[in-house]
């Protein structure tokens, strides 16, 4: 079962590796770790005495460039120490997430319940779960992405027909790679 984990890890991570240095990624992420979370909804419900909050109806939450959409919304952590929102825990059918990881490069994705947690760092979506960037597609009961350090698990679910099934797109040939497939032909054709 390690070995499934370690080789489905490997899989995923290979799809983010088609996109451009993460470098620069990191810059932008980390400006919108730096912005603070903005949440409308329809409805709001908090008990401060319970530690509870729950917003329900075209929820919207945002940090910098990331977007989460859903029809609910529990906010966890709000009431610890530090004040601050640690998890927010957001259904829909389905709930959505956009980032924008570097320029004009997005990651959207989409399942049935998508866990924030704000202090980690890291996004959990479970339930028909999809991530997509640049037209590579990771597809799972379970997918968990660490936003800060750019790596994908993915998980299947319990039935067999419920793997995880990743689709990449062929990458465009750049120009030393074309030059090369010419030289190949034209010394194949002089001999």
């Amino acid at each position: 079962m390690l070995e499934r984990r370690i080789i489905q890890t490997i899989l995923c991570a290979s799809l983010f590796s088609l996109a451009p240095v993460i470098a620069s990624a990191s810059v932008t992420l980390e400006r919108d770790f730096q912005q603070p979370v903005d949440i409308e909804a329809d409805r709001e419900f908090l008990d401060m005495r319970e530690g509870i909050f729950q917003v329900q109806g075209n929820v919207i939450i945002r940090q910098g460039s990331m977007t989460i959409r859903a029809d609910e919304l529990e906010i966890e952590g709000f009431s610890e120490a530090g004040g601050d929102a640690e998890r927010f825990v957001a259904k829909g059918s389905p709930a959505t997430y956009e980032q924008e990881i570097d320029v004009d490069i997005f990651v959207t994705a989409s399942a049935e319940e998508i866990i924030y947690d704000a202090v980690e760092r890291i996004l959990i979506m479970q339930g028909n779960a999809e991530l997509f960037q640049g037209g590579n597609v990771v597809r799972a009961a379970r997918i968990t992405y660490n936003l800060e350090a750019q790596q994908i698990e993915a998980e299947r679910g319990e039935s067999d027909d419920e793997r995880v099934r990743n689709i990449f797109q062929p990458r465009e040939r750049t120009n030393n790679e074309n030059n090369g497939a010419n030289n190949n032909s034209n010394s194949q054709g002089n001999r």
